[in-house]
């Protein structure tokens, strides 16, 4: 399991949603944030978005951020992939990738 973790531009977090909700993942968090890159410009308005994701699944969740979130100019953002040891759903005490 897996969790990636992308921050994007806050005008392009509608198109990235569309698509990845579309894809079938099994869900998201979202929040909002605020940083700063290389260029050192001031602090930006930005969007976080953390998904827990099967091994399978990565690969797709990643292109499709990156198709829908490149814009070619600075800013567009990073995307971080964290191993995970486990994950668990509170409700039903699921875990693993059941969890998801």
């Amino acid at each position: 399991m897996k969790k990636v973790e992308a921050i994007v531009r806050k005008e392009k977090f509608n198109e990235i949603y569309a698509v990845l909700e579309k894809s079938g993942i099994g869900g998201m968090t979202v929040s909002e944030v605020k940083g700063f890159g290389r260029h050192r410009n001031g602090l930006k308005d930005k969007i976080k978005i953390e998904i827990y994701a099967d091994e399978f699944q990565v690969d797709k969740v990643v292109d499709l951020i990156r198709q829908v979130a490149r814009t070619g100019t600075t800013g567009d953002g990073k995307i971080a992939i964290f191993n995970m040891e486990n994950l668990y759903r509170i409700r039903t005490g699921e875990q693993g990738a059941g969890a998801i």
